[in-house]
């Protein structure tokens, strides 16, 4: 008897918890995605120079490659570059002078100070031996007065230029002094700064890409004067694109950093791109005026930047409308 009911009892469970498991299934594949809709994003930088002048060169048209590093435009240098050269030959007398200076006088210059001095000891004891012989002259009644006071103020003279010629031998012997060597350092010092000055300027007057990517806007022409920081050249990193989004306030506690995506645009419809979450806002805000209906505009979201990770044929260009679908679970 007992053999005979178990079949009727069994049958009833499995329904039921057939019905429960497809429920629960069917819940967690509702649950385990969070849609939402933005437009295609890209690093994009507005070059331009660092100093004002006139262009005279741009060697990139839009849509066209670059690479990092790479120069694009270039302002006139011819002025820059005649200032260069007049600094840098003001840096190396400079230069040439402390290096003197550090080695003090040569030998040349110093026997040529001694020889100097060996002339006018030589003029003073012809002069001495002038004025005492003027002397017993006048004191004969042979000359005047007058000749006398000359043979004096000769003699006066002679000493003052072998006291000058001594002195001068002996800065000869000791050298320039240490107060002059540093000042001629400084000198030096500031006409090397001069010519970095310039250097810099020279640099500051090319437009270099930043990355690699691509021109998209060329703001000037060759021949247009350019003030500093005006936009020149305009270039998009097609490597760094993403997607920001705006997720409800109650989804976005099922999102998390580093979780997959998967991308669609209506203009590929057969294709999808993956994608990996980067950015979860920390505060919510307002939907965005750009939502069409009033009704999700009033609505607490939070955004979201999602990363494409993959897409080498480059369909999805930056201003274009995606979907997103972000894989959900508990944080």
């Amino acid at each position: 008897m007992n053999k005979r009911r178990l079949p009727f009892l069994v049958i009833p469970a499995l329904l039921a918890g057939a019905a429960l498991a497809f429920v629960l299934l069917r819940g967690d594949g509702d649950d385990a995605l969070v849609e939402a809709s933005g437009t295609v994003e890209a690093t994009e930088a507005d070059l331009g120079f660092q100093i004002p002048g006139r262009i005279d060169r741009i060697v990139v048209r839009e849509g066209d490659a670059v690479s990092r590093g790479a120069e694009l435009a270039w302002l006139d240098r011819r002025e820059l570059l005649a200032q260069r050269d007049a600094a840098t030959a003001q840096a190396a007398a400079a230069k040439a002078r402390l290096t003197e200076l550090e080695r003090g006088f040569r030998e040349e210059e110093i026997a040529q100070g001694r020889a100097s001095v060996r002339a006018a000891d030589q003029r003073l004891r012809d002069a001495e031996r002038d004025l005492e012989r003027a002397r017993r002259l006048y004191e004969g009644g042979a000359i005047s007065r007058q000749r006398l006071d000359d043979a004096a103020t000769a003699l006066t003279l002679a000493e003052s230029e072998s006291e000058r010629t001594r002195e001068a031998l002996r800065l000869l012997e000791r050298g320039p002094r240490l107060e002059q060597i540093a000042a001629q350092r400084s000198q030096l010092a500031q006409a090397e700064a001069v010519v970095d000055q310039l250097d810099a300027a020279l640099e500051h007057a090319a437009v270099r890409a930043p990355f690699d990517g691509v021109v998209t806007v060329r703001h000037r022409e060759p021949g247009e004067t350019a003030p500093a920081g005006a936009p020149v050249l305009s270039v998009m990193d097609p490597g760094d694109r993403w997607i920001r989004i705006y997720v409800r306030e109650d989804d976005v506690g099922r999102l998390a950093l580093g979780g997959t995506a998967e991308i669609s645009a209506d203009a590929y419809p057969e294709r999808t791109y993956p994608g990996r979450i980067v950015f979860i806002a920390n505060e919510a805000e307002f939907t965005p005026r750009n939502v069409q209906t009033t009704e999700e505009r009033v609505k607490l979201v939070y955004r979201v930047k999602v990363q494409i990770e993959a897409d080498s044929t480059f369909d999805l260009k930056p201003g274009l409308p995606a979907d997103v679908r972000l894989a959900a679970g508990a944080r």
